[in-house]
C-alpha cells in the first residue's frame, strides 16, 4: 500500500471540497458554450455525437492542470495575480491534452475548437471567483491567520519565519522571536525578538501563539517541563525542521538527526515507489524518443558538418548506490574544447540532453531525480555534508526538485541548499510529485540559460 501513499492527500475532504465544485463548474462552463455555439437544442451533440465523453475529458485535463499547479495543495491564494497566471496555465495544459489526442487522430474524443475557446474563456472566470470566494472562506473559518512564536533564533528558525509571508495558505504568521543571543527589541526579518528564555511565560502571555516552534541550536537548559505545560494548555509545540519542511519546500539539513535515517524510513526511497517510478520512466522516455526521433537525425547531420568527432559523448557519472554509469549528450564542443555554433543551438534550446533517454531506458536514469553530478565532486561533498550520501538512494534525473528549484546556469548554488531539495524529493517521491516537476520544468526551460 505504501506505493499508493501519494493518493492520500487527495482524498483529504479539504480537497474534494475543492475537487467536486471543480469538476461541476468546469462542466457547466463547457456545457453552456456548447449550448452558445450550436444556437440550438444541443442535446444531438451531447448525448448522441460524443459530446459529454468530449466535454468529460476536458474537465479531467482541466482538473489534472489544477493540481500540477498545485492547487489543491495550496488552497490560500498568494496572490491575484498569480492565481489567474496558474489558471491560465492550467487550461494551457488542457489545450496541449486536446492537441495530443488531435495527433494521436482521436478525432472522435477532441472536443470541438469553437466550444473549446468559448468554454475556456467562460472557466477562467469562473474558476478566478470560485477559488477566491472558497480562499476567503477557508481563512474565516480558520479564524485568520494564527500567530507563531519561535523559541530560538537559529539559521533554521530564521528563514522559516521569514517564508511565512509568502506561504499565505498555511495559516500563520509570525509573532516573534525568544533568543537568549539577542536583547529584547532587536529586528530580525521583519519581526524582532520579545525577549529571553526567562521572560517565555510573559511573552506567551502578552502574544497568545496558537503554535511554538522550538528553533533552538544548543538545547541544554531549554524549559522543558514549562513547554510541556504550556502544550497541555492546548498550545501546539513543534520542532522548526517540520515548520521549515512545510514553509520551504525541502528538508532541513542543519535540523536532521542520525536517528530518522537509522530508526526509521521517514527519508528513506521507498521500494515501491522506485519500482513504480522506473515503469512509467520507461513508458514516457521510449514513447518521448519516437516523437523525437523527427529531430535525431537532423541534430546528428547537423553536428558532424560542424566539427570532427562523434555525434554522441559520454560523461562518466555515479549513480544510485553511487554505481558509475556512462551519461549520454549531443557532442557541442571541437576536440578543443571550443564550443560549436550547432552545439550553441543545441544548450540554448535544452536538446544536448535528449539521448539522456537511452540512459532512462537502460535504467542507469529516471525522468526526475537528484542531478547527476561529476564523480570527482562526490567525495568531497560526501565529507562536507554527513547526509549528501542519502541523495544517491534513488536514480539521477534528467529533471528534479533541486534543479527545478535552483538556478545552476546563473550562479552556483550552495550545495547544501540543492541537498535539501534532493532530500525532500526522495521523502515525497510519487507520480503526482513526479508530473509537477516534468510540467513546471518544461515550462520554465524557455526562460532559462545553458
Amino acid at each position: 500500500m505504501a506505493m499508493f501513499s501519494f493518493l492520500k492527500p487527495v482524498l483529504s475532504a479539504r480537497i474534494l471540497s475543492l475537487l467536486i465544485p471543480d469538476a461541476l463548474l468546469v462542466l457547466a462552463c463547457y456545457i453552456l458554450a456548447a449550448y452558445w455555439v450550436s444556437g440550438a437544442d444541443p442535446s444531438v451533440f451531447l448525448l448522441y455525437d460524443n459530446g459529454l465523453v468530449e466535454i468529460a475529458l476536458v474537465v479531467a485535463g482541466v482538473l489534472i492542470g489544477l493540481q500540477l499547479n498545485n492547487l489543491y495543495v495550496n488552497a490560500g491564494i498568494r496572490s491575484k495575480i498569480l492565481l489567474v497566471q496558474q489558471l491560465s496555465l492550467t487550461l494551457g495544459v488542457t489545450f496541449l491534452l486536446e492537441s495530443l489526442l488531435s495527433y494521436l487522430r482521436a478525432r472522435d474524443l477532441v472536443l470541438a475548437p469553437s466550444i473549446m475557446l468559448w468554454g475556456s474563456g467562460l472557466t477562467l472566470p469562473v474558476l478566478l471567483i470560485w477559488r477566491m470566494t472558497y480562499s476567503a472562506l477557508l481563512w474565516k473559518s480558520l479564524g485568520g491567520a494564527k500567530p507563531v512564536l519561535f523559541f530560538g533564533a537559529n539559521a533554521a528558525a530564521l528563514e522559516a519565519g521569514g517564508s511565512l509571508a509568502l506561504r499565505p495558505e498555511l495559516g500563520l504568521t509570525l509573532a516573534g522571536y525568544i533568543d537568549d543571543d539577542r536583547p529584547a527589541g532587536t529586528s530580525l526579518d521583519g519581526s524582532r525578538v520579545l525577549g529571553s528564555s526567562i521572560d517565555l511565560a510573559r511573552v506567551v502571555a502578552d502574544v497568545r501563539p496558537a503554535r511554538i516552534v522550538v528553533g533552538m541550536t544548543e538545547r541544554r537548559g531549554m524549559p522543558f517541563r514549562e513547554l510541556l505545560d504550556m502544550q497541555s494548555s492546548g498550545i501546539e509545540i513543534q520542532r522548526v525542521a517540520e515548520l521549515y519542511e512545510a514553509a520551504c519546500d525541502r528538508v532541513c539539513v542543519d535540523e536532521l538527526l542520525p536517528s530518522q535515517l537509522i530508526f526509521s524510513d521517514e527519508l528513506g526511497a521507498r521500494r515501491g515507489a522506485i519500482a513504480l517510478q522506473a515503469i512509467y520512466c520507461n513508458i514516457v522516455a521510449l514513447a518521448g524518443l519516437a516523437l523525437l526521433a523527427v529531430l535525431t537525425l537532423p541534430i546528428a547531420v547537423a553536428i558532424l558538418l560542424s566539427s570532427r568527432g562523434p555525434v554522441i559523448e559520454g560523461q562518466l557519472r555515479w549513480g544510485v548506490n553511487l554505481v558509475p554509469f556512462t551519461l549520454l549528450r549531443f557532442r557541442c564542443r571541437r576536440a578543443n574544447g571550443e564550443p560549436t555554433r550547432v552545439g550553441h543551438w543545441l544548450r540554448r534550446l535544452h536538446l544536448d540532453g535528449l539521448p539522456q533517454l537511452l540512459n532512462v531506458i537502460r535504467g542507469e536514469m529516471s525522468l526526475v531525480g537528484p542531478r547527476p553530478h561529476r564523480p570527482e565532486f562526490i567525495p568531497v561533498l560526501m565529507e562536507q555534508m554527513p547526509y549528501y550520501g542519502q541523495r544517491h538512494a534513488v536514480r539521477p534525473g534528467i529533471l528534479g526538485w533541486s534543479q527545478l528549484n535552483c538556478d545552476y546556469a546563473k550562479q552556483p548554488r550552495d550545495a547544501q541548499e540543492a541537498l535539501e531539495y534532493d532530500l525532500y524529493y526522495i521523502k515525497h517521491m510519487s507520480p503526482a510529485l513526479d508530473a509537477y516537476i516534468i510540467l513546471h520544468s518544461l515550462m520554465a526551460l524557455p526562460f532559462r540559460e545553458g
